[in-house]
């Protein structure tokens, strides 16, 4: 039998002990040998060559179990690496520069409507958004790493192309491919629940939880799975669409082609087309804090909207905790400013379908809404593929 190949035991040694610092933020060599299995010398010989090249530096912390003695602690370089993180929604360009600890360094809104625009309509938007954070952080392009980009969807994640989206097109031309031609770094696309999946998991209310759940409601319904520690994206990258399960068969019609989506009866977009027939106006002029404004001063029929979607998006729930049994879900989206108007019927819903046992061991959390969560996620896609290990070239356990 032949022997292993010794510089992938060494990369995927390296990237053990790399990954183990960002998880911690300070570590010892004493305490990465123990955590990671590897013996002092190997720890000792890792942290040398990552130190070498700037990955990760030594910090004097006190000692407080003996007085007056400092220890030496590891920690990340976060000016080791830059990367930028992109949002697309139907109604906002959102961009943001973070360094390798995924904090924010710049980051900018663009209000555009992108709704079935030509694609290379959104790259040449997308270009001067990236372009103006890069320069506000101080930065070249030539010091920037890699590039993610969230976009509500059917997204083929290898390819980068949007088999559905908002603003798709029969040619289905590739917008990684677009975005990457206009700056020679290389570029991610994924579907946006699933970075906003991705930064929960590194950063968020989802670090340290192996089994998750993330609904994101905003114009569309989205979510993202994980999965004894890994993010689920099915056979083709395409799973998760949650927001077009039919939960009513022949119902209301669904921007996807379908009817009776969930999506049809729970999206802020479906919200405000319904509210706009109660109020006998033009949707496009009507807003969802309009619409969310006039539910909270007592319109019934528009308090009556938020019931059934809350009701409908319940009983939803309750069939993924069911099938799934995750310790959270996390709720995002600018749809999470509804508050008790859409959630306290989906939770009396998701409970009234769902085995006690079951739901008991499952937390609800309601994530304040922030565009800028939106990119960092997006930017997070980008730092996955710099951490990630040389056994797993897909998606990483993070």
């Amino acid at each position: 039998m032949a022997v292993a190949d010794r510089g992938l035991l060494r990369e995927i040694n390296q990237f053990t002990i790399l990954n183990t610092i960002r998880s911690l933020g300070s570590v010892s060599r004493v305490e990465l040998a123990q955590i990671t299995g590897q013996s002092r010398a190997s720890v000792t010989n890792i942290t040398a060559r990552l130190m070498e090249n700037n990955l990760i530096y030594e910090k004097e912390v006190k000692d407080s179990n003996q007085r007056g003695r400092k220890r030496v602690m590891l920690a990340l370089n976060a000016d080791a690496a830059y990367v930028v993180g992109i949002k697309v929604s139907a109604c906002m360009i959102s961009c943001a520069v973070t360094d390798m600890a995924a904090e924010v360094r710049s980051s900018v809104d663009l209000p555009v409507d992108t709704s079935n625009r030509p694609v290379e309509f959104v790259a040449d938007l997308i270009y001067e958004g990236v372009s103006f954070c890069i320069t506000r952080a101080g930065l070249t392009p030539g010091q920037v790493s890699g590039i993610g980009t969230g976009i509500p969807g059917l997204i083929d994640r290898e390819k980068g192309i949007n088999h559905w989206t908002l603003f798709t097109q029969k040619d289905h031309l590739p917008l990684r491919q677009l975005i990457q031609g206009r700056f020679d770094i290389p570029v991610w696309v994924e579907n946006d629940a699933n970075t906003v999946t991705l930064a929960h998991q590194w950063f968020g209310h989802g670090r340290g939880i192996d089994n998750f759940l993330v609904i994101t409601i905003e114009d569309g319904v989205g979510m993202g799975i994980v999965v004894n520690g890994r993010l689920y994206t099915g056979e083709q990258g395409m799973a998760a669409e949650f927001g077009h399960v039919v939960v009513s068969p022949g119902g209301q019609p669904c921007r996807c082609g379908k009817r009776g989506c969930l999506e049809a009866y729970v999206s802020n977009f479906s919200i405000i087309g319904q509210a706009a027939q109660y109020l006998g106006k033009d949707r496009t002029l009507i807003t969802y804090e309009q619409v969310l404004g006039a539910a909270n001063a007592g319109d019934k029929r528009i308090q009556k909207l938020f019931s059934r979607a809350g009701r409908i998006l319940g009983r939803g729930i309750a069939g993924l905790i069911q099938v799934f049994s995750p310790k959270r879900i996390i709720f995002s989206g600018r749809g999470v400013e509804s508050g008790p108007l859409l959630f306290d019927p989906m939770e009396k819903e998701m409970r009234l379908h769902t085995t006690g046992e079951v739901m008991e061991n499952c937390d609800i959390i309601l994530q304040k809404f922030c565009d800028t969560d939106w990119a960092r996620g997006a930017a997070t896609l980008a730092l996955q593929e710099l951490y990630k290990s040389p056994l797993d070239r897909i998606l990483p356990r993070i």
